[in-house]
């Protein structure tokens, strides 16, 4: 099925952001798992956690945005986390992976907000009080769609133990002092040409606010590898779009469609012609757009299902198999899981579908116990990537 085959086909893009070892888990230290998706705001929000928390294990897992991969939960099992933080709405982290983490009696915590840029705001608030972040009186201002720019953002943020505020152009700069409860202090406006009109705006709001505003300018320079890693990043979002486009009737789809590929198209043609700020662009406006389509196509997949009896037993069985399958791996007995999970395929193949509702619950049942049972095993074979430090 179409559905299947947009599950499978997400864990190929899975983009890692910073280069792991990896290192046994400490019995007697607290370890979190952050779930973000691969979302260049998002992801930055994550490892800003990750490199400014000392006395807790934590592991950065990252999804594919707007889409559910069960191969993401069976990772996360693996850690045997004591809590999940989910960075980023149910539309960029799908409510999929609080389900199957609930159901296994994990921890879940979501921080986020109606866009990126109010998520980012609930991520700093949060992450100061639960992990009592020691923050200097600086702010980095960055567009919150600026690939390079959210990327030294990142680098001079955890460097200087600054805030990372995201802001585009009805940023309003007053009020976000407000909520973040800053006083004078000193800014950091961080910028690309994409971003020069914005970042100009968010200077004179600073300029007008405060009386003397101790604000530095930074302006990342446009290369190209800086515009081709934006292509391939677009890249990945359209292919991911156009597979679960096939599964989606809805009319916006196609003509959303064509203009990203289009708009990709170009910024390949202005990358081979020397205009690296231009293909930079394009390439980001190419992402937006992808990311329109797959969650309208996402939508769709999921009302789909949902009135679909055996397509919602089958999807069930791809997201229990793939944690027995983990759990089975680390060396935890699930020997009747296993058993009633064929109990489930067989009563799908012959049609009897309450019967397989009722194996399913049991079988839910079943692997909360498995895991709880067995996570002192899993606890004892999880090693955690060791994330090497940002460089400025």
């Amino acid at each position: 099925m179409m559905w299947k085959k947009a599950v499978s086909m997400v864990f190929v893009f899975l983009i890692m952001a910073t280069a792991l070892t990896l290192r046994p888990v400490s019995a007697a230290t607290e370890t979190i798992v952050i779930l973000v998706s691969d979302n260049e705001a998002d992801c930055a929000l994550a490892n800003y956690i990750a490199n400014l928390t000392g006395d807790v294990n934590i592991v950065v897992v990252k999804t594919h945005w707007g889409v559910y991969d069960p191969n993401i939960t069976a990772e996360i099992i693996s850690y045997a986390p004591d809590e999940v933080i989910i960075i980023g709405g149910p539309v960029a982290v799908p409510e999929e992976y609080v389900e199957d983490l609930q159901n296994l009696g994990i921890s879940v915590e979501r921080w986020w907000g109606q866009n990126r840029y109010e998520t980012d705001l609930a991520v700093i608030k949060n992450a100061t009080v639960r992990f009592q972040l020691q923050l200097q009186n600086r702010v980095i201002l960055v567009a919150g769609t600026d690939l390079a720019g959210i990327e030294k953002a990142l680098q001079l943020a955890i460097r200087e133990r600054a805030m990372i505020v995201l802001v585009n152009q009805t940023t309003n700069i007053t009020k976000i002092m407000e909520r973040l409860r800053l006083r004078a202090g000193n800014f950091t406006i961080m910028g690309t040409p994409f971003t020069n009109q914005t970042m100009l705006r968010i200077r004179e709001q600073l300029r007008e606010h405060l009386k003397e505003c101790n604000c530095t300018e930074i302006h990342v320079n446009m290369t190209a590898e800086r515009a081709l890693e934006a292509i391939q990043v677009a890249e990945k979002a359209l292919t991911t779009a156009k597979e679960l486009a096939e599964n989606t009737t809805n009319p916006a789809v196609e003509n959303i469609l064509t203009i990203a590929e289009k708009q990709l198209e170009d910024a390949k043609d202005a990358y081979n012609s020397g205009k690296y700020g231009l293909a930079y662009g394009l390439a980001i406006a190419a992402k937006s757009k992808a990311e329109v389509v797959t969650r309208l196509a996402g939508e769709d997949i999921r009302k789909m299902i949902m009135r679909n009896t055996k397509m919602k037993l089958e999807r069930e069985l791809v997201r229990v198999e793939a944690q027995i399958r983990v759990m089975e791996r680390l060396g935890v007995n699930v020997t009747v899981a296993l058993q009633l999970m064929e109990q489930i395929k067989a009563a799908i193949r012959n049609g009897d579908y309450d019967t397989a509702q009722e194996l399913m619950i049991k079988l839910r049942e079943e692997l909360r116990t498995c895991y709880l049972a067995g996570r002192g095993i899993i606890k004892g074979k999880a090693h955690m990537p060791v994330r090497r430090r940002e460089q400025p």
